[in-house]
């Protein structure tokens, strides 16, 4: 029998909101722009999940293209566009969040605005009012995968990592949750999903998959 949990933690993008696959599209569309091309599934196994500032460093040190540091407001003026025309939130997620018992919170590297944003546009900011964590605020460097944003969490709520469960799509949150000492569910129900998803998430250290969020409940029963 696994023991009690003290803590959930969700992702936001991706997991609780499906903004993921609009960051995906409108990023690989400015990169292709400036002469670097990435598939989709590439993309994803290896860029999805990073901090904006990571993310463009890891691209120009693989490709050695440089970009222009004004490419993060054209990104995020596109983005804000995008979402106030069809950013949605994963199917069933208010639902089987409604059912939780436990302490909860999202963990993100999204920056603290955009979650209000994103959390607000499609319904979900009251569920989790006073514990939505961003490792921006927690100063430069410190995102995903490091697990800081984790165990400042963790930290907050007196929770132990051991018996605290994260909810996570990306390979870099899977990473850091695991690099946390926390149990992690690999999350595949968001329209970024690609074929080898799971295996990639399973492979970074995910202890199960799950592909729907209507599944949680069942999936925390099936632990005790």
């Amino acid at each position: 029998m696994n023991p009690p949990l003290d803590l959930i933690i969700f992702d936001c993008d991706g997991v609780l909101v499906d903004s993921e696959i609009i960051g995906i599209t409108l990023t690989r569309s400015l990169l292709a722009e400036h002469g670097v091309a990435i598939g989709f599934e590439a993309f994803c196994t290896h860029y999805s999940g990073l901090h904006w500032d990571t993310l463009i460093a890891k691209v120009q040190a693989s490709t050695g293209v440089p970009l222009p540091a004004s490419l993060y407001q054209t990104f995020y003026a596109a983005l804000l566009a995008e979402f106030d025309a069809r950013l949605t939130r994963i199917p069933g997620t208010r639902e089987a969040i409604g059912t939780l018992t436990l302490p909860k919170c999202i963990c993100s590297n999204s920056a603290s605005a955009q979650l209000e944003l994103m959390l607000s546009k499609v319904g979900l900011q009251d569920l989790f009012a006073g514990a939505i964590y961003s490792a921006a605020d927690l100063g430069p460097g410190r995102g995903k995968p490091l697990p800081d944003i984790f165990l400042h969490a963790a930290a907050c709520f007196k929770a132990d990592p051991a018996r605290t469960l994260v909810i996570e799509d990306s390979v870099p949150g899977v990473t850091a949750a695991k690099r946390a000492g926390m149990q992690v569910i690999g999350f595949t129900g968001g329209a970024h999903t690609f074929p080898q998803h799971g295996d990639r998430l399973l492979a970074a250290g995910a202890d199960r998959l799950m592909a729907e969020m209507a599944h949680l409940p069942q999936v925390l029963a099936e632990r005790t």
